[in-house]
C-alpha cells in the first residue's frame, strides 16, 4: 500500500517552502520547550523539533538543484520561441539527463514514451504552447495509456489546465507539467547540450 501525504498537512507544506523554514520551526520548538517546561522535561520537549530537522534536510536536498525565478521566466519565455523540433529534442535530452530511456512515439496523443526502472511512461508535449489544455486532451493520453500498456503519463503545457482536465488528472495517474517543470527539463536538455 503507497502512502500519500496529504498536500495540505504541516509537513508537506514545510516541504514546499524553503529549507529554512523548518529549522526556523525546530529552533521555536526547542527554544520553546527550554523555556516553558520544567528541567526534567525540557530534553524530551526540544526532541519534539526533531521531525522539523528532518524535514528540512528533506527541502534542502530536494531544493538544491532547484532553478531561480528568473532562470524559470527566461527559460519560460525560450520554450515559448522554439519550433517543435528544436523544443522536442531539449526535452528528449532533458529527460534522458533525468535517467530515463526515451522513445518519441507517432501518435497523436502521446509524444514520448519513458522508461526508467520498469515503469513507463506517456509523455505528450505537442500543445506546449496552447493558451489552455482541456480535459479532452487528458482523456486522448489515458486512451494512448491503455494502449501502451504505461503506468502513468505526463502532459506538458506552458498555459493553464481547465479545471476538467485537472480533475480528471487528480482521479487517473496523470501528471500535469507546467512552466517550472518544462523549465527544469529544457535547463537539463541544454546541459546535456553542451557536454
Amino acid at each position: 500500500m503507497k502512502f500519500k501525504m496529504s498536500e495540505k498537512s504541516l509537513f508537506a507544506t514545510l516541504l514546499r517552502a524553503p529549507w529554512w523554514v523548518s529549522f526556523l520551526v525546530m529552533l521555536s520548538v526547542a527554544l520553546v520547550a527550554g523555556a516553558l517546561l520544567p528541567d526534567a522535561y525540557k530534553m524530551a520537549g526540544a526532541l519534539g523539533g526533531f521531525p522539523f530537522l528532518v524535514i528540512g534536510v528533506i527541502a534542502a536536498w530536494q531544493q538544491r538543484n532547484a532553478l531561480s525565478s528568473e532562470r524559470i521566466s527566461e527559460l519560460t519565455d525560450q520554450a515559448r520561441s522554439l519550433g517543435w523540433a528544436e523544443f522536442s529534442s531539449l526535452l528528449e535530452q532533458g529527460f534522458r539527463h533525468q535517467g530515463f530511456a526515451v522513445s518519441r512515439l507517432k501518435n497523436d496523443s502521446a509524444d514520448f514514451k519513458l522508461e526508467k526502472n520498469g515503469r513507463i511512461t506517456l509523455v505528450s508535449a505537442k500543445r506546449w504552447k496552447a493558451a489552455s489544455v482541456g480535459g479532452d486532451n487528458v482523456r486522448d493520453l489515458l486512451h494512448a495509456l491503455e494502449s501502451h500498456e504505461a503506468s502513468s503519463c505526463s502532459l506538458l503545457n506552458l498555459g493553464q489546465f481547465s479545471q476538467a482536465a485537472l480533475d480528471m488528472a487528480g482521479q487517473n495517474p496523470v501528471h500535469l507539467m507546467g512552466s517550472n517543470h518544462i523549465a527544469q527539463l529544457l535547463n537539463d536538455g541544454i546541459k546535456t547540450q553542451k557536454n
